[in-house]
């Protein structure tokens, strides 16, 4: 079955893009995709209401890709209700202050209104395994980010910017507004540890200082 209904453009000279309505019909034809394994497709990724799938000219034309694509029928494939991951988080970020006198809510409110949100992994990117995580609930939506962005972000710092929150997986630098940090550990490179993945969900829950040594070093998703 040929889907000529599906938003499929080219993405430059060895890539397409494929649009969906939602984050978890994009997932989910993704995992299709990669389930085929075709020769020359060398990644597919998920992002954003959309899918990139990136082809090695030198094994297979791209334009030979298209009707491959194709033949993935959107109408028989079910949104992917992806993983829940829990990620425990002591709110005792340094701009915590700050964003509370910019918004008005005090900081436990500010707490309240982050871990009583759930999310959806929108995308993968900036460094391996960092997750950007809509959407924000009113008030804390809207902050842009800081006008200077720090040289150093603590690994497992959990931030906001824009309608979105995330978790760096890693220290680096960094813009975003800090509000607490997870003990847990996103991203095992070496290990080949990446689980979190686009249409995945996240809910974030306060915990003490205690409770994060207790969990210092457990990765997410095994603790």
């Amino acid at each position: 079955m040929i889907d000529h209904g599906l938003d499929l453009t080219p993405l430059g000279d060895r890539a397409w893009l494929a649009r969906f309505p939602s984050n978890g019909h994009a997932a989910s034809w993704a995992e299709a995709v990669r389930g085929r394994s075709w020769s020359g497709v060398v990644d597919v990724v998920a992002a954003y209401h959309s899918v990139a799938i990136y082809v090695d000219p030198t094994v297979i034309d791209p334009e030979d890709v298209e009707p491959l694509l194709r033949s993935l029928s959107t109408d028989e494939m079910s949104q992917r209700i992806g993983r829940m991951f829990r990620v425990p988080v002591h709110y005792k970020g340094d701009d915590l202050v700050e964003i509370s006198n910019r918004i008005g809510l005090s900081i436990d409110e500010i707490i309240d209104v982050h871990a009583g949100n759930e999310y959806s992994v929108q995308a993968i990117g900036f460094l391996p395994g960092f997750p950007y995580l809509g959407e924000l609930a009113e008030p804390l939506a809207g902050l842009p980010r800081r006008e200077t962005p720090r040289t150093s972000v603590p690994a497992g710092s959990v931030a906001i910017a824009g309608r979105q929150t995330c978790i760096y997986p890693e220290a680096s630098p960094g813009g975003w507004h800090l509000i607490g940090q997870t003990p847990l550990i996103l991203a095992d490179l070496a290990g080949g540890y990446l689980p979190m993945a686009t249409g995945d969900r996240v809910r974030f829950e306060p915990i003490d200082c205690r409770r994060f040594e207790e969990l210092r070093g457990c990765r997410i998703g095994e603790f």
